[in-house]
């Protein structure tokens, strides 16, 4: 034990002190990269049990399941191109609420999904912009959250529970 004690000391003189901050500052620099890296991943988790919790902590209720097709129309996305998806659209004509979760294969894939949902709200601010001020409010604090191969997209009143509960989940 002595011996370890004497060649640390050694190390520690022999480094000076400009050494030692350097060896300082390369760690704190890579528990930064880690901890950055770690928190851009998402856990792989099955999107029908993130539907399941959504159901629980949610108004998604209130709103419809939206179809494979559906997504097409609406979002102008191949759901072929992703992972698996959950949509939901507000049942009301002039309802802007909307909910979609995308897998993609890739973090890569989630640029296209991006542009689509830009795209959607654009569109959606432009119809209701004339007649709907509280739908356009709604539309404008729309959530657009995205964390490793996954995206989350939320129109809604409380938007931020959706978000609470899709970052928990993955």
């Amino acid at each position: 034990m002595e011996k370890i004690k004497h060649k640390i000391l050694e190390i520690i003189e022999y480094l000076g002190p400009s050494g030692i901050t350097k060896i300082v500052l390369i760690l704190i620099l890579l528990i930064f990269m880690v901890s950055v890296y770690s928190s851009s991943n998402a856990k792989d988790i099955d999107l029908d049990s993130l539907e399941a919790q959504l159901k629980k902590k949610t108004d998604i209720n209130k709103m419809q399941k939206c179809s494979k097709r559906n997504l097409m129309q609406f979002m102008a996305l191949d759901y072929n191109a992703y992972d698996s998806f959950i949509y939901y659209k507000s049942k009301e004509a002039l309802g802007v609420g909307e909910l979609l979760v995308i897998k993609a294969n890739r973090k890569e894939d989630l640029s296209e999904v991006l542009d689509a949902v830009d795209k959607r709200v654009e569109s959606q601010i432009k119809t209701f912009e004339g007649y709907g001020p509280k739908q356009v409010i709604l539309l404008k604090d729309a959530i657009v959250y995205k964390k490793g191969q996954y995206l989350l997209y939320c129109v809604g009143k409380n938007p931020d529970i959706y978000q609470e509960v899709f970052k928990d989940a993955i």
